[in-house]
């Protein structure tokens, strides 16, 4: 009898920790996948090079922004420069050295990785939560998106941390007005698509409990939320061409809402879906999986809180949308990013309540599916043969082995390694 339960104390530890093993092997998944080979796989194109000029100016030239970088070109739209700090820091650790650029893209995707399992599991459990971090942390589309460094990696965690406050704001947690607050005005430091916020807030102040408590916490949230503001206005007070430069950037590419812009969008729209299904036969499912698990989380048991819950996913795809059908200018995919983790908890949810069906065939053909899921993605990420950073180096190394000077060219990886290199020995350039 000892000897049979000596053996059966691995599995029972095993058991009894599941939980915190498959947390532990999926974070340690994800440092490998976004750290693994920074110097071949990390791209350093246009948006990487100009923010490594901008570490370069705080860090050298003691030269601190009010500003960070243009929403569009020629736009007169800038989002807040709390990014360019962030950057800086890596690039202090570094000595300038380039390589921090994939070394903040990493830390980045850490942060994200803690944030949708934190919130996941807050809004519905332990195990949707690590079905999520799994989604995440394999996904081809997830590992390139967080490998190529620039603020538009904060946009999925940022977006589902608004979500969260809101959500329990809704619920009638007036302390988590503060973090709305938070989240928002770090937005404002992200990217553009943080409009959609604003307009999201507004829709739902409707189902917002009046209460003294509520009022207080709403205007400490704005103060918060005005504070990340402060570098924007002290540029508005020293020059406010840059805002009539914006506003007529908005008049110029608004086209008005329109019903086929609408239409053309749809696919867009849920774009983010298909990041996530990965394969081109469940593509479709993108149309599919919204209007299902609304159905599936209400059924049954249709309570306020669920439906709120709904309404704001619906807000959430909805919003961006609208918003960008009446834009006409050029939109990437990652325009809609915002709704990118939403999409990952809402199939993690129906993939956790299909796994408990009291269905052996069920449960085993959709642990198969998983895992031939991880395979197919990593494999595609492994076999990937993409310039990186250490192109770019050889390149430099090799012209200044040779004698040549390479000169400055705004969002060239090669001038700002040139100027590296050049001030390593000593010497100054540019």
């Amino acid at each position: 009898m000892k000897h049979n339960s000596k053996v059966k104390e691995p599995f029972l530890f095993v058991y009894r920790y599941k939980n915190a093993i498959i947390f532990g092997v999926l974070f340690f998944l994800l440092l490998y996948l976004r750290f693994y080979e920074l110097e071949t796989r990390s791209p350093f194109g246009w948006d990487q090079v100009n923010n490594a000029w901008a570490a370069q100016r705080i860090i050298v030239n003691h030269d601190f922004p009010l500003l960070g970088f243009q929403a569009k070109l020629n736009s007169g739209i800038y989002i807040g420069p709390l990014y360019y700090y962030f950057i800086s820091i890596f690039y202090t650790v570094t000595n300038l050295d380039p390589i921090a650029s994939g070394i903040a893209a990493g830390v980045t995707s850490i942060f994200t990785f803690l944030t949708l399992f934190y919130v996941t599991k807050k809004l519905f459990s332990i195990n949707t939560a690590l079905v999520a971090v799994f989604i995440y942390t394999v996904g081809f589309f997830g590992i390139m998106f967080d490998r190529s460094q620039g603020p538009i990696n904060f946009i999925p965690a940022t977006s589902l941390l608004i979500f969260y406050s809101l959500y329990n704001v809704l619920r009638g947690k007036p302390k988590y007005l503060l973090l709305l607050g938070l989240a928002l005005g770090f937005s404002v430091h992200v990217h553009i698509s943080s409009i959609y916020y604003p307009i999201i807030i507004l829709l739902s102040l409707p189902f917002f409990p009046k209460s003294r408590e509520m009022i207080k916490n709403a205007v400490l949230s704005f103060f918060v939320f005005v504070i990340f503001l402060i570098p924007n206005i002290i540029v508005f007070l020293q020059n406010a061409g840059n805002v009539s430069a914006g506003l007529g950037y908005g008049q110029t590419y608004y086209h008005g809402f329109h019903l086929r812009r609408v239409l053309q969008l749809l696919n867009d729209a849920f774009i983010q879906f298909e990041s996530i299904l990965t394969f081109q036969i469940l593509k479709f499912l993108k149309f599919v999986i919204p209007p299902l698990f609304i159905f599936v989380y209400l059924f049954k048991s249709a309570t306020r809180e669920k439906i709120l819950f709904c309404y704001l996913v619906i807000l959430w795809y909805l919003v961006p949308w609208f918003v960008l059908a009446t834009y006409s200018g050029e939109i990437s995919d990652y325009y809609f990013s915002t709704n990118r983790f939403i999409g990952i908890v809402i199939i993690s949810y129906l993939l956790v309540r299909l796994f408990h069906f009291k269905n052996w065939a069920v449960r085993i053909s959709l642990l198969c599916f998983l895992l031939f899921y991880a395979y197919f993605n990593i494999t595609k990420f492994l076999s990937l043969n993409e310039p990186g950073l250490n192109l770019h180096r050889q390149t430099v190394l090799k012209a200044i082995s040779e004698g040549r000077r390479i000169e400055f060219g705004e969002g060239v990886p090669e001038s700002y390694l040139y100027y590296y290199y050049m001030r390593k020995e000593g010497k100054k350039v540019y």
